[in-house]
């Protein structure tokens, strides 16, 4: 088609001419955008010759079908494995110290939805939900025998009244004392108690309860936790939050009057807690516990916190389970949870009745270094998250030790005083974790650079027009961007180039002049 002159134009299509090429002229005296991307610190990658040994096959196995990180499944087991040994037994990490560890952990996995961290912790914790159905089982049964237990009972009272009615009138052999007697010493028989090992959701109130019925304790299972978490951030919920950070130690008590319930004693508080974590919710609680007026520790105490990388090469995996393993693994289970450990070589001592377990000479060798170690790190530290973090892995590396050494006892390999090999692989997984603490407290790190890349977002998705104000971003609520944030993100990206600062002249209402930020047209191309 042959050119146009520009004279035979309507005035509409010169107007729509000018503004393309003014349009153009723009955006070529723009820059080039900078990519705009929060960093993460770099991770170790998990070792599967870091999982015990009897329950490895299983968990590679699961990781391999599921093709999820195998960080993923090795977390959950090693928290399951806790929640069974729970307040049953414990460690005394010094030969002659009377300082007590108890087996209890709290963990979770930090993912993205697709990355199937939800299958793969509940294919973990089949495991477990298998044991509760036998003990529902067997509760059951139990409570059929009760029921008849309860009406020989009935049945025995009013034979004796019976005869309390004859001798009030003067007749039958034996005297209205002898029969009082005869009714007194009769036995009521005991309600069954159901066995417990996990749950999902429990107040405070009905934990405690759950508790005086399972003194070794309780896994507390929640698919996403900061719900859990900022459940726990409500004023009207400060009990349970004190209940919670109580629990974590294990041997704790607690005690909670509430009328209709009455008074209910807990001697044995412990509490294991796991489930997953998206990141983009986690980076809220995180700023939270930034803040010195309101952490108190409780993001910390979740020592099994991991963030692994995501898989780079994906295969369509469809092969049959290993039976094998898995039965194995439940086995191991099962032994953990009905285990007498004064069997095994757990101390029992007379004062408190709890059994304990030592570390064998070389593995207190092992032990003794570490802890040196862990002392100059923290002296060391300038994160203050991260000195509370792994200020408590005093009580994670004689926790771990002892329940892989455990596990090896449930699966016939071993027996007595905790092994140097089942310390040397503790003090592995807290090298490892200790890398997953960094990156996942480094989110929050740089709070200008992740609220950047969160608004960086928004323009992207053309959620904001062009010569935006700050006060049009942080009015919109999104994560991350409030008001110091959003002038913080705004800075880095006129700095990226991705924004322009102009100042618009007051309108005919008067008032100051306002800043705006005119979008680079690259970006959105």
């Amino acid at each position: 088609m042959k050119p146009r002159l520009v004279e035979t134009l309507t005035q509409e299509e010169k107007n729509f001419l000018l503004q393309v090429n003014a349009e153009e002229s723009n955006a070529e005296s723009w820059p080039e955008p900078e990519k705009i991307e929060p960093s993460l610190l770099p991770v170790e990658e998990f070792d599967p010759g870091m999982i015990p040994g009897p329950l490895r096959e299983w968990l590679t196995d699961i990781s391999w079908r599921m093709q999820c990180p195998v960080d993923f499944v090795a977390v959950a087991a090693v928290v399951a494995a806790g929640a069974l040994i729970g307040a049953g037994c414990g460690i005394r990490p010094k030969q002659k110290d009377d300082w007590l560890v108890i087996p209890n952990l709290w963990g979770g996995i930090i993912a993205r939805p697709s990355m199937l961290k939800t299958p793969a912790l509940a294919d973990v914790l089949k495991q477990v939900k298998k044991l509760e159905l036998e003990a529902k089982e067997h509760y059951e049964e139990e409570l059929l025998l009760s029921e008849a237990d309860a009406e020989i009972l009935k049945a025995q009272k009013e034979a004796i009244k019976s005869k309390m009615l004859q001798a009030a009138k003067g007749k039958g052999s034996e005297t209205l004392e002898e029969l009082r007697q005869e009714y007194a010493l009769l036995e009521q028989p005991e309600a069954p108690v159901r066995r417990r090992f996990i749950t999902n959701d429990a107040t405070i109130e009905k934990m405690a309860e759950l508790l005086n019925e399972n003194p070794r304790g309780i896994l507390y299972f929640r698919d996403e936790l900061v719900g859990f978490l900022v459940n726990l951030d409500r004023e009207d919920r400060q009990a349970d939050r004190a209940f919670y950070l109580e629990a974590w130690n294990g041997f704790g008590s607690y005690t909670t009057d509430r009328i209709g319930r009455g008074t209910i004693d807990t001697n044995n508080l412990c509490v294991s807690i796991l489930g997953g974590i998206q990141p983009s919710r986690l980076t809220g609680y995180l700023m939270q516990a930034k803040d010195d007026l309101q952490n108190d520790g409780l993001l910390q105490r979740f020592q099994l916190l991991v963030f692994p990388d995501e898989p780079k090469v994906w295969q369509l995996i469809d092969e049959y389970p290993n039976r094998e393993a898995r039965d194995r693994a439940f086995r191991i289970f099962h032994a953990l949870a009905s285990m007498d450990f004064g069997s095994y070589g757990a101390v029992q001592p007379e004062a408190d009745g709890r059994p304990y377990f030592h570390f064998t000479d070389d593995a207190q060798g092992v032990f003794n270094d570490w802890l040196i170690d862990l002392q100059e790190k923290l002296q060391k530290e300038d994160s203050p998250l991260m000195v509370e973090h792994l200020s408590k892995y005093r009580s994670l590396m004689p926790s771990l030790a002892l329940i892989f050494h455990l596990i090896d006892i449930a699966d016939g390999q071993a027996t007595g005083g905790v092994s140097s090999m089942a310390a040397l692989n503790a003090m592995f997984w807290c090298e490892y974790l200790e890398t997953h603490a960094r990156r996942i407290y480094g989110m929050v790190g740089d709070t200008a650079q992740r609220a950047a890349s969160e608004l960086a977002k928004k323009i992207k998705q053309g959620r904001l027009q062009d010569s935006f104000t700050v006060r049009d971003v942080y009015r919109k609520g999104w994560h991350l961007l409030n008001k110091k944030n959003t002038e913080l993100a705004c800075e880095e990206l006129v700095a990226a180039g991705w924004l322009k600062e102009n100042m618009q002249e007051a309108g005919k209402q008067g008032g100051r002049p306002v800043i705006v930020f005119r979008i680079n047209p690259k970006v959105k191309k």
